[in-house]
Formats: structure tokens, C-alpha cells, sequence
């Protein structure tokens, strides 16, 4: 497939791709959101707890979307769909700053705008990439998708800067226009459809249906593990500003350790999918699914600012394997035919997981429970998944 296009458009399209992912509905919205919290708890009087607890319905939404998504791509292809959603995404932020002058109305209006922007997500530009690339695929994966990992490190401290320069509403509006800024010309410049039959039934194309690939073993350890990984990472990562803020450290700082996660992540990207290509993928993939379990585990036993910034790392690691890992060994188990709609599927997983383990970690320290007890619980919710990865021997036989 790579003889079809050439050398300079397939960069081109892996740049785009990542340039796209940099200002996704996931960096912004969830990864993102972590920085507002404490100031829109402290403008408002809301309470932080419920104001924390957004994040999960953002990440329900957007789960609940990404089939929808994957099935709106292998209908009518990519550039369509990423043409359409960096415009309704722009909106539905901006009416974020606008319309939030009440906690119902501004629940309402981050509902509203996590499913503007529901397709401003890795299914549509994952779905370029692994069409253009059948040789080198985990390595093009691994560098568009390292762009996220730049989008963690960088998204939150400049949406914490403009926060503090004018306000949490101007901060939400300002996101917004940016990121049409960039997506937009991405997808109507850029981004092209790769060679895949699309059509309602994609019988010409290699692979399995949704419906047979739901027959496998397979298809649910997977998703098991990719949602149980990220919710023990995003939980530990996406809450470590409200965390250092209850530690002491100023705002500066507490946004500073989203950095570590987002530069621990590109590290991973960029080096997990080159090891894609050459290693068994399910063991590696497991292997580095235990970095969650380490992260807790140090944020169990200190703390101290130290502790929080390396555990950072740690949760950066495990969202930067997951990301190359899905795409790549979705598309070796069941082929291309109905690769939208099972990425959509297992990136709900993903999603879900980045929304409800923040969520779910804030409800249960706030519920009494201490946080180090939390971390525990965490630590060992984040075991399961390499153990669903490696149980299933089809799965577990797959060659590079």
C-alpha cells in the first residue's frame, strides 16, 4: 500500500494526523480540564468535587460517540468527518465560555461540546494512518500519536496561563478557536482518504465484520484492558494538579507535572511503536501496562512533590503504549473491513476509562476514604489488564 502514495505525502499525512491529535477533544477537554478545577471551583463557589466529576460525563459522551465515529469513517471516510467536527468542536467551546454562568448550565454546555467535538478524537486520524501504512505501521502510529503526548505537556499549562492572565470562560473560548485554527486546515488540506474499499457492506476489503469479531474472545479481553488501563493511568495523571494543589504547590507547579505526563507519553510513542514492528506485541503491550500499577504505588508511599512528578511519568508511559497498541493490534487481529467501527468501540473503552477513573478517584477520597487507600485500590484495578491482555492465546500469538 505504501508504493501508492509517495514518501513526502505519507509524512505529510502522519504530521497532519499528529498536528490534528495535538488539539483533540481528549487534550482539551479532559487532560485539560484538569487545570480548571480549582480555579472555576474558586470563582464560582461550586463545589470542586462536582466541578472535578465533569470530566466523567465529557468521557462518557465522547465514549459513547467513538462507534458512532468509527462507523461515520468507514462511511464516508475520514476528511469528511474531521472537515465537519473541527468546526462543531470550536463552537461547542466557545459556548462553553459563554453560556456557564450556572453549574446546570455549564454541565450542559461541556455535554454539549464533548459531542460537537466527539469526532476530534484518535478514530478518524488513527484510521489514516493505519490505511496508508501496512509496513512500518506501528512506527507511523507511534509518531502521529506522540503529538498527544506534546498536546498533554503543552495544552494545560498554556490554558493554565490564560487562565490566569483573564478568566476560566475566556480560557475555554480561546481553546476553542484555536483549535480550528489548526484542525481545519489539517482536514482540508492534508488529511486524504486512504485506499479502502468504503461502503455499507466492505465485502471487497480483508478482515472481520463487527459482529464476528464480537464472537471472539479477543475482541473483549481486549477492551477490558484497554478501559482498565486507562482508568487507572488517566486517574492517577489527570488528577495530580487537584492532588500537588492539596500538597502546597502553587498553580504553576501543579500544572507543570502534566508536562512529565505528556513528555513521559511522547517518549513512549515514539519508542513503543517502533518496537511494535520488531517485538511480539501482546507482551510488550503488557509489560507496559503495569506502569499504572507503579505509579500508584509511589504516590502510596510519599508524599512528597518528588513522588507525585516521577509517578507522572509513570501514568505517561502507560497512555502513550495504549495508544499505539490499540490501533496496531486491532488491525492485526481483525484486518481493515470494519476497522472503524471496532477502533470506535475499543476507543470508547479507552475514553471511558480516561473519564471515569479521575472521577471515580475524586468521589472516592471525598467519600472518606484516604487518599492512600485510593491508591491502593487503584494499584490493583491497574493488574488486571496486561492479565486480560496475555489470557487469550490468539491474541497472545499475534507476530509483529
Amino acid at each position: 500500500m505504501e508504493t501508492t502514495v509517495g514518501r513526502t505525502r505519507q509524512i505529510a499525512i502522519v504530521l497532519g494526523s499528529g498536528a490534528g491529535m495535538y488539539l483533540s477533544i481528549g487534550i482539551v477537554l479532559i487532560y485539560g480540564f484538569s487545570v480548571f478545577v480549582v480555579p472555576i471551583a474558586k470563582d464560582t463557589q461550586w463545589d470542586r468535587t462536582v466541578v472535578a466529576a465533569v470530566v466523567a460525563p465529557i468521557a462518557i459522551v465522547n465514549g459513547l460517540m467513538s462507534p458512532v465515529v468509527g462507523a461515520l469513517t468507514d462511511r464516508f471516510g475520514p476528511r469528511r468527518v474531521l472537515t465537519v467536527s473541527s468546526i462543531s468542536m470550536a463552537i461547542g467551546l466557545i459556548g462553553i465560555g459563554i453560556v456557564s454562568h450556572s453549574l446546570t448550565a455549564f454541565i450542559a454546555a461541556v455535554v454539549v461540546a464533548s459531542l460537537m467535538g466527539a469526532a476530534q478524537t484518535g478514530v478518524p486520524y488513527t484510521y489514516v494512518v493505519v490505511g496508508w501504512f501496512s509496513a512500518r505501521r506501528g512506527l507511523a502510529l507511534g509518531v502521529m500519536l506522540s503529538f498527544v503526548g506534546l498536546g498533554i505537556a503543552t495544552v494545560p499549562p498554556f490554558l493554565a496561563f490564560l487562565i490566569s492572565v483573564w478568566d476560566w470562560r475566556f480560557a475555554f473560548m480561546a481553546a476553542g478557536l484555536i483549535s480550528m485554527a489548526i484542525t481545519l486546515p489539517v482536514a482540508l488540506f492534508v488529511i486524504r482518504d486512504p485506499p479502502v474499499v468504503r461502503g455499507p457492506d466492505r465485502a471487497g476489503v480483508e478482515g472481520y465484520t463487527v459482529r464476528r469479531a464480537g464472537e471472539t474472545a479477543s475482541f473483549w479481553l481486549m477492551l477490558g484492558a484497554f478501559f482498565l488501563n486507562y482508568f487507572a493511568a488517566a486517574a492517577g495523571s489527570i488528577s495530580l494538579p487537584v492532588l500537588l494543589a492539596d500538597r502546597g504547590a502553587d498553580p504553576a507547579a501543579a500544572a507543570l507535572v502534566m508536562s512529565l505526563v505528556g513528555l513521559s507519553f511522547i517518549v513512549m510513542r515514539l519508542g513503543f511503536g517502533a518496537l511494535l514492528d520488531r517485538f511480539p506485541p501482546v507482551p510488550l503491550t503488557s509489560l507496559a501496562f503495569l506502569s499504572p500499577v507503579v505509579g500508584h504505588l509511589i504516590l502510596l508511599n510519599s508524599e512528597g512533590l518528588i513522588a507525585a512528578y516521577v509517578s507522572a511519568v509513570f501514568f505517561g508511559l502507560a497512555t502513550g503504549a495504549e495508544g499505539d497498541a490499540i490501533g496496531y493490534l486491532l488491525s492485526k487481529r481483525f484486518g481493515m473491513r470494519s476497522f472503524g467501527k471496532l477502533f470506535g468501540i475499543n476507543y470508547m473503552a479507552l475514553t471511558m476509562g480516561a473519564g471515569l477513573g479521575p472521577a471515580f478517584l475524586h468521589i472516592v477520597a471525598a467519600g472518606g476514604t484516604r487518599y492512600d487507600q485510593t491508591f491502593m485500590i487503584f494499584a490493583g484495578v491497574a493488574t488486571i489488564a496486561p492479565v486480560l491482555l496475555m489470557l487469550d492465546r490468539q491474541t497472545r500469538t499475534l507476530t509483529r
